[in-house]
């Protein structure tokens, strides 16, 4: 991982990146203290910059090209390409069911699906990949696992000692998943403890009918949009319903869903719970907050 010359990743929070941002005028004025008071009062709910992680560019070049790096769920957008960086890539569906499926999206372009190394059909990813990283990437696919401790122990089970796990993870607050409640622990060990390889049907039934737009720039505007739990009891939300209900037992494969939903101080707090509790091998070693207009924040976990 490159650093900022002093061995560690960026600074979460640093003084002269925040009072001399060009996004933030005025604020130079601030002694640290002051700047600090001003950042905890206001700045982090602004989404003001508040390190040298300005945006996705600055977190993606934070990898360094010629280390080995595992890409998990690229689909047609991935974050790295050969011969650039030296990446593999994970996915549940193959290089070619990935085209079909990019072919019946209107955004998605099937000639830039990559060609994908591990196909992940339930077994574990070190039977599956048989080596070890020295880092792994996913943008925008932690809250799809039907169980986040099987997924962090199985990512943690690829990487080397010393590695990192760098991921891109919606903030619920900035998306269609505004008005659904933060993910809890209770909530997560119900599944793990469970033992959940599938979505819970309250995940499935809360994707269908319970998100709102996902315009990250009206959310910061506070413009959330119509909140789907007042909606009226009428026979357009009854048939709604029933289609749910008849697609669920008709489903013969996996149905997807964000089964987690997160903000960046709910995410660590978990991340701190699940570490001290033994069940995941990965510690929280950056937690970079959301930005103004954007719907996702970034956060690099470490193997110990």
């Amino acid at each position: 991982m490159r650093d900022n010359g002093a061995g560690e990743l960026p600074l979460e929070y640093d003084y002269e990146k925040y009072v001399g941002h060009q996004s933030n005028q005025g604020l130079r004025k601030f002694n640290e203290a002051e700047a600090r008071f001003h950042y905890q009062a206001h700045g982090r709910a602004e989404g003001r910059v508040c390190s040298a992680i300005d945006g996705r560019r600055a977190f993606l070049a934070l990898v360094p090209p010629d280390r080995p790096l595992l890409e998990i769920g690229p689909f047609c957008t991935p974050a790295f390409r050969a011969p650039t960086h030296r990446v593999s890539y994970l996915d549940a569906f193959s290089t070619d069911e990935l085209r079909e499926l990019a072919r019946g999206m209107a955004w998605a372009d099937p000639a830039l699906v990559p060609e994908i190394d591990f196909v992940w059909k339930g077994q574990s990813y070190s039977e599956l990949i048989g080596s070890k990283f020295e880092l792994v990437f996913s943008s925008h696919n932690v809250e799809h696992q039907p169980c986040l401790v099987t997924h962090l122990e199985e990512v943690a089970s690829v990487l080397r000692s010393g590695g990192r796990f760098m991921v891109a993870i919606p903030d619920k607050r900035y998306c269609f998943d505004h008005f659904l409640p933060e993910t809890t622990i209770a909530d997560v060990l119900d599944a793990f403890l469970s033992g959940r390889r599938d979505h819970a049907p309250r995940s499935l039934v809360q994707g269908r009918m319970m998100h709102t737009h996902n315009d990250a720039h009206r959310h910061w505007r506070g413009d959330h949009g119509d909140d789907p739990s007042k909606r009226a009891a009428d026979d357009g939300l009854a048939a709604s319903v029933r289609q749910l209900v008849s697609e669920f037992h008709a489903r013969t494969g996996y149905l997807d869903a964000h089964a987690w939903q997160f903000t960046p101080a709910s995410f660590r707090t978990l991340m701190q719970v699940l570490a001290r509790a033994g069940l995941v091998s990965l510690t929280v070693e950056r937690v970079y907050e959301t930005l103004s207009g954007s719907n996702e924040f970034y956060a690099v976990l470490v193997k110990h």
